[in-house]
């Protein structure tokens, strides 16, 4: 059975072969039209750079479990716990939509290129030749401008640069995890200018990490400035408070006896002063712990890679469009001749 199927095998490919020597002209010219647009793609082919940057994300654990939060909240209750902590809708997870935000997209284009008025929007349309089209086209027809020291911007800028946010979010950014188990995510942004995709990926990656870290801990930062503004007016009134006890004891050296507003006074104002102590104390605790807790839910964005120039680009030498472009032509003629044509009577 196998030495049939061998022998079968054999013929077939005799038979293939001959058949192939009698096209030999065609595939010589298929695989030279092949070679030749090989090298024609690479002459024409934008070049693009890729600006890679990696970041690991130290997320906190849930409020309520072990460690500091559990000990708290054994103490203060969940009440307290509950005020004091922060939000777990922001996951690490969360954070790669989150680099891809329309806003956040908008923010970082409208950076200045080169320290001068032009943004990155400008030198993003002007590299991909946009401009010259807005201005030949029936619908805009007019130059187009997004320097920084024009805002706001007319509708029909912000339209247009919605459309750049638009290309950007398809084509030029990807923002993955390489590793499932790990928090490792990387951001790529792959443009025709190289100055401009190390910029964006820089400046995109500072705006999501500061946009990520004050939304977890928005709602904790905001607790700690009340109870600090608390704590500073009951220091000033138990300040107050004792030297007003002070003050009454010291008028109590000369007390006439028939007058006993003063130890009246006295003793209210050493029953405040020991009042306003003690809360002041419980603040400056309960402050204390929103300061750990801030410790705790605050993430860390810690840059692993950045992108440094020079930057990988998707360049190809001419020889190597040549190469590939001649396997190419010789290969798709070989599979069409045979596919296409019955190798037996060499029609089709």
């Amino acid at each position: 059975m196998q030495g049939s199927i061998s022998t079968f095998l054999l013929a077939t490919l005799k038979i293939d072969l001959a058949f192939l020597r009698t096209k030999i002209g065609l595939i010589v010219g298929v695989t030279a039209l092949g070679a030749a647009l090989g090298f024609a793609y690479v002459s024409i082919k934008p070049i693009k750079y890729t600006a890679r940057s990696s970041f690991v994300v130290e997320d906190s654990k849930s409020l309520g479990g072990s460690g500091l939060m559990g000990a708290i909240s054994g103490q203060l209750g969940p009440e307290l716990l509950g005020a004091l902590g922060g939000s777990n809708l922001l996951s690490g997870e969360n954070i790669i939509e989150l680099a891809k935000s329309r806003s956040l997209l908008r923010k970082t284009f409208l950076t200045s290129y080169d320290g001068s008025e032009m943004s990155l929007a400008d030198r993003y349309a002007t590299s991909l030749k946009l401009k010259e089209d807005w201005l030949d086209s029936r619908k805009v027809g007019v130059k187009v401008d997004f320097s920084l020291t024009k805002k706001p911007y007319s509708r029909l800028e912000d339209s247009l640069l919605n459309t750049l946010i638009d290309r950007v979010i398809k084509k030029d950014i990807e923002v993955f995890k390489p590793d499932r188990r790990l928090s490792l995510f990387e951001i790529n942004i792959t443009m025709r200018d190289e100055q401009l995709a190390s910029l964006f990926c820089k400046r995109l990656l500072t705006m999501t990490s500061d946009l990520y870290i004050n939304a977890k801990t928005k709602r904790i930062k905001g607790n700690i400035s009340r109870l600090q503004h608390l704590a500073d007016s009951l220091q000033r009134y138990a300040n107050q408070r004792v030297r007003r006890t002070a003050q009454s004891n010291f008028k109590m050296l000369d007390l006439n006896p028939q007058y006993y507003d003063q130890e009246a006074e006295s003793t209210i104002n050493s029953r405040e002063e020991s009042l306003s102590g003690m809360i002041y104390a419980e603040v400056l605790k309960n402050l204390e712990i929103s300061k750990a807790s801030l410790l705790q839910e605050t993430p860390t964005i810690q840059l692993v890679d950045t992108p440094d120039t020079p930057l990988p680009s998707n360049l190809l030498e001419w020889y190597e469009g040549l190469i590939f472009g001649l396997l190419g032509g010789f290969f798709a003629s070989v599979f069409l001749l045979i596919f296409l044509f019955d190798p037996k009577n060499g029609t089709e």
